[in-house]
């Protein structure tokens, strides 16, 4: 006699397989997302620098020369740049996380059904005189749950700290430099 169905065993499997293909998918979709971001980025400011160099080279006096140079120094849109970058950065690693989070979820749960159909299954098999240990055995796995859903309420609250605190963060930065912008040109 045999506690487990191989054709559950078979769709566990599968359902498995599809998990870690789209959680590879969604790896590489992120991955793709970034590189866009961080090419974008570095062509802006290749493109910043090349236009710089045009106007230099038309430059005919030193003082256009100084006034030209002090011009390029834009600390103030440099950080709007950077804070951006940060945000959109922010913004995929958040929906990364999320998407993880959602198949994991989906995943344990399926997990945990199964353990459960499991333990359903040898409690009706086992023996009379068994039944402590079909307790313990219960008692064990319903542990288990429990720990996994604080656990995974723990991760939830610190996710959401670091975010509100990432997000804290990028606004102090972009008032600052709307702050220092303010004051430069006053």
């Amino acid at each position: 006699m045999s506690f487990f169905d191989l054709e559950k065993m078979e769709s566990a499997s599968k359902s498995n397989l599809d998990a870690v293909q789209q959680l590879s998918s969604k790896l590489f979709e992120s991955a793709e997302e970034l590189a866009k971001l961080q090419f974008k980025t570095i062509r802006a400011a290749t493109d910043d620098n090349f236009e710089n160099l045009r106007k230099i080279i038309s430059v005919r006096d030193p003082q256009a020369f100084l006034e030209l140079q002090a011009s390029f120094f834009k600390p103030n849109e440099q950080a709007e740049r950077l804070v951006e970058f940060s945000r959109q950065t922010y913004d995929l690693i958040s929906r990364f996380q999320a998407e993880v989070t959602r198949l994991t979820e989906r995943q344990i749960e399926i997990g945990t059904q199964q353990a459960q159909e499991i333990v359903e299954e040898i409690c009706k098999n086992a023996p009379a005189n068994a039944e402590p240990v079909v307790s313990v055995f219960k008692s064990a796995v319903e542990g288990a749950g429990n720990v996994y859903e604080s656990a995974q309420r723990a991760a939830k609250q610190a996710s959401e700290i670091t975010a509100s605190g990432i997000e804290a963060a990028a606004n102090a930065a972009g008032q600052a430099t709307t702050q220092a912008a303010g004051k430069k040109t006053a």
